[in-house]
């Protein structure tokens, strides 16, 4: 059973601590009230109950939780009650994992807990942005509205992903199975060859030198090879976990010719969808912009939405705040500020989202067509030095034996 921290005070005034198990939070709480405890706070300790071994394992892919968000929504929308509508999409789960998640769900519901506070404890299956959205649904009265276009923009999500993965898939195999010859013919045929090559005692093209320097480096270094790049590889991940060190490599990304554009049409294409979601589902402008900023994984983003959040704070408009900024497109701002003008900030943005997920696409179409010549190219070259390193000497051999 899972395990609760809690944090309550007994009718003297006095403060206490401790751990509690039960089957769920309600029963935990029913708990402590029966001791005559007030309970101020109350947090299962290592949500779903797992240890980190089984965090490596259980996992729930985003397409099952596309799939279940848009079922969920439809059960909800005809008039399902809520433990029941989760109740058959806990049967309906082939994943273990997600299974137990979706029933202790539902149990939490049963026992009184509102379902986006149930929903917060499984941030590895639900996102920030899902449990943000199902309470905002919950207090508008519109859980079944606010799911629907959830549902919606995680299909537009995953097909996205889906164009990305497509794009990689066949410069990461050409480029993998490059990598691989190489390493055969260093560390297997090239050794077999070298001993060849020097008793020969004939003065060996240059190409093949160059192949017989980097294969004696490679054979005898490796491990040299090996050490710089754990160091750099911890190194970069420290730089990186700093404030500074984030913020200085986000904005190499953005600077970076054909990555950066494609990574700012994503920013910008995620942001204004989001923001959208989150306005038309009755949250606040200023709650918007906070949790759209706390979602943003780019820190120049990031630092650029808690200038909007305040300014707006200080009464100044969503739009002059955004236009104010470079690194937003004029267009974002310009469109904003005809949604507040029309008060239809939600219609615009989502339009404006549509805007920039097409040209994402675009641009990734683009890089696809450039990347395949690209890799060809390098492909051949690559096996015409080594066609080149190995035939050559041995046709100086033939023809000086000869």
């Amino acid at each position: 059973m899972p395990i609760y921290r809690y944090t309550t005070k007994d009718y003297e005034g006095k403060y206490h601590k401790g751990e509690i198990e039960s089957a769920n939070e309600s029963q935990a709480s029913n708990l402590l009230r029966k001791k005559k405890l007030v309970v101020l706070s109350l947090k299962e300790k290592n949500p779903g109950n797992q240890t980190p071994w089984e965090k490596l394992f259980n996992r729930v892919a985003f397409s099952d939780v596309v799939v279940m968000t848009r079922q969920f929504a439809t059960m909800i929308q005809s008039g399902l009650v809520l433990t029941d509508s989760l109740d058959i999409l806990k049967d309906q789960q082939t994943n273990p994992y997600f299974k137990s998640v979706l029933e202790k769900v539902s149990n939490d519901v049963k026992g009184g807990i509102d379902f986006a506070s149930s929903l917060e404890k499984y941030p590895d299956v639900f996102p920030s942005i899902y449990s943000k959205l199902v309470r905002a649904g919950q207090a508008s009265g519109k859980l079944d509205t606010i799911l629907l276009e959830l549902a919606e923009n995680m299909e537009k999500e995953r097909a996205f992903k889906s164009k990305v993965r497509g794009a990689m898939i066949y410069p990461i195999v050409v480029v993998g199975m490059m990598a691989a010859v190489m390493t055969i013919m260093v560390f297997f045929v090239m050794p077999k060859m070298l001993s060849l090559y020097k008793d020969s005692g004939e003065e060996l093209p240059l190409p093949t030198k160059i192949l017989i320097a980097f294969t004696d480096f490679a054979l005898n270094y490796w491990w040299l090879v090996l050490l710089i790049i754990i160091v750099a590889v911890i190194s970069f991940k420290k730089y990186i976990a700093t404030p500074s060190g984030k913020f200085n490599i986000d904005s190499l990304i953005l600077k970076l010719p054909i990555i950066g554009r494609i990574t700012t049409l994503v920013i910008l294409s995620n942001f204004t969808r989001t923001f959208a979601l989150l306005i038309s589902s009755g949250l606040s402008i200023l709650a918007t912009i906070k949790i759209v900023g706390e979602i943003s994984g780019n820190s120049v983003y990031r630092n650029g939405f808690d200038t909007i959040y305040r300014g707006v704070e200080r009464g100044l408009s969503f739009s002059e705040q955004i236009l104010a900024l470079d690194y937003f497109p004029k267009i974002v701002g310009q469109m904003a500020k005809t949604g507040e003008e029309t008060g239809k900030l939600d219609e615009v943005m989502f339009k404006i989202a549509d805007y920039f997920q097409s040209e994402t696409d675009e641009s990734l179409k683009n890089v696809t067509t450039l990347i395949e010549p690209i890799v060809i190219v390098v492909l051949g070259l690559g096996v015409a030095f080594l066609v080149i390193s190995i035939i050559l000497p041995i046709y100086q051999l033939t023809t000086s034996i000869k």
